[in-house]
């Protein structure tokens, strides 16, 4: 029965030690340079020994192997990966605790079976499903979502840490003119332009999202204000320098961009994309193409 199993399956006895394994253990052993030598080895020694980087999760499994095997616990499972060097791979492992019909209650004469289950194919759609969750279909970047969720954590280490953070918003100029001249598929093209152009100019370590039609928002942390602003002229500069092509020829864009702090006092990161948008708006009000702060008086070289 257990050789017509697909999952990789041992039995041990009360004191951790292999009774049996079934053929699909021994063939991913085989497959994965093991040992063949199973029988009579300890698991919950095997796992106390073990070192590296997977050696955390295996002390904590062969603790619970002795958890299950002791009684505190009727059964325990985790997925673990188990990565080779060309493949990515997870599994999921229960050991699960039996009584022998030999002795009814006695804790001597429990054994465990140990299943480890290929799992890879449902993490991999997992990750491609958050992939996607989180991610915007025309640019690539991040989306309001992944943006938001991510300023709240940094929000929240600012209150406890006291660390600086700031964020900014970029507004596209004149979209609107392009999508009517040019149409949707230059507007299309455009903004991903120049979304290239802001991977450019952020430093690593920066979130850079697409949080609207043709709104951008870049979140620093550990940066005060003026840094910020540092970062959102060098984002304008660039795009300023640029031109994208569309089907009558080359088009020139700008951007807008507002910049604020985050503040220990914001109850969620939507108060400070308030006073960033609010910068943004004065940045549109003197003539595009500039950078303007929330608190901090910035006129950027080009803008009026």
């Amino acid at each position: 029965m257990l050789d017509a199993l697909t999952a990789s399956i041992c039995v041990v006895d009360h004191s951790g030690v292999i009774v049996a394994v079934n053929e699909a253990w021994r063939r991913f052993s085989d497959e994965n340079g093991g040992s063949d030598a199973f029988l009579g080895m300890n698991y919950i020694e095997v796992c106390r020994r073990a070192t590296g980087a997977g050696a955390d999760a295996a002390h904590r499994f062969g603790h619970n192997i002795e958890e299950v095997l002791t009684c505190r616990r009727d059964r325990f499972e985790m997925e673990y990966p188990c990565h080779s060097p060309d493949t990515r791979r997870w599994f999921l492992t229960r050991v699960t605790r039996l009584e022998t019909e030999a002795v009814s209650h006695d804790d001597t004469d429990c054994v465990a079976v140990i299943t480890h289950q290929d799992i890879t194919a449902r993490k991999l759609l997992e990750f491609e499903l958050k992939m996607l969750a989180e991610t915007d279909e025309l640019t690539g970047l991040k989306n309001r979502r992944k943006f938001l969720a991510t300023a709240d954590k940094v929000l929240e280490r600012l209150k406890g840490e006291g660390m600086p953070a700031s964020m900014f918003i970029i507004d596209l100029d004149h979209f609107k003119e392009i999508n009517d001249t040019h149409g949707h598929a230059a507007g299309d093209e455009a903004l991903r332009h120049v979304a290239e152009l802001f991977k450019r100019g952020i430093r690593c370590g920066d979130l850079l999202a697409r949080i609207g039609g043709e709104e951008f928002a870049v979140l620093l942390p550990n940066t005060d204000e003026w840094g910020a602003i540092m970062v959102a002229e060098r984002v304008r500069a660039l795009v300023a320098d640029s031109t994208t092509g569309t089907g009558e020829g080359k088009l020139k864009l700008t951007v807008s961009i507002g910049v604020t702090t985050l503040w220990k006092s914001d109850s969620s990161p939507d108060a400070a994309l308030g006073r960033a948008d609010a910068a943004l708006y004065r940045a549109k009000e003197n003539g595009r193409n500039c950078v303007r702060a929330a608190t901090v008086e910035f006129i950027s070289p080009i803008g009026v």
